[in-house]
């Protein structure tokens, strides 16, 4: 069955990005945090939810430690009074390339015995099966 294998490929994902993120000392949860405001600085919190597809609350828990850790700042948005800005540090900026390293390694991993072209279909496969996903209500 096919939710058979994307869950044991999500769960080695989880278990590869845990231990190569443990020196950062930041979860699975975190870094796609770090990512989207590399990509997006000054975003709302909100806005990192719905670009991520993490839940607000996973969001607020991973903004808040990784403000402990130095990766982020917020600066109050001038427009909207109820908003907090965010931004990378210089620390947060450090590790992006490192991040971006961690999941290239992951995806010469899995793909090193795929074509090209067989790369591009599981893609184009993938997307279409996330989009269908995304229609349950």
């Amino acid at each position: 069955m096919l939710s058979k294998y994307i869950s044991i490929t999500y769960r080695q994902y989880q278990h590869y990005m845990r231990e190569e993120l443990k020196k950062y000392k930041i979860g699975n949860s975190d870094y796609p945090i770090l990512l989207c405001l590399n990509n997006n600085p000054g975003i709302c919190q909100n806005e990192v939810s719905r670009l991520t597809k993490l839940n607000k609350s996973l969001i607020s828990k991973g903004v808040k430690k990784l403000i402990e850790y130095d990766y982020l700042y917020q600066e109050d948005d001038l427009h909207h009074k109820q908003k907090q800005k965010l931004f990378l540090t210089k620390s947060g900026k450090k590790i992006i390339p490192d991040l971006k390293n961690i999941i290239t390694h992951w995806k010469k991993i899995i793909l090193k015995d795929l074509s090209e072209s067989e790369v591009e279909t599981l893609f184009t496969i993938m997307k279409k099966i996330d989009q269908n996903s995304m229609t349950i209500t």
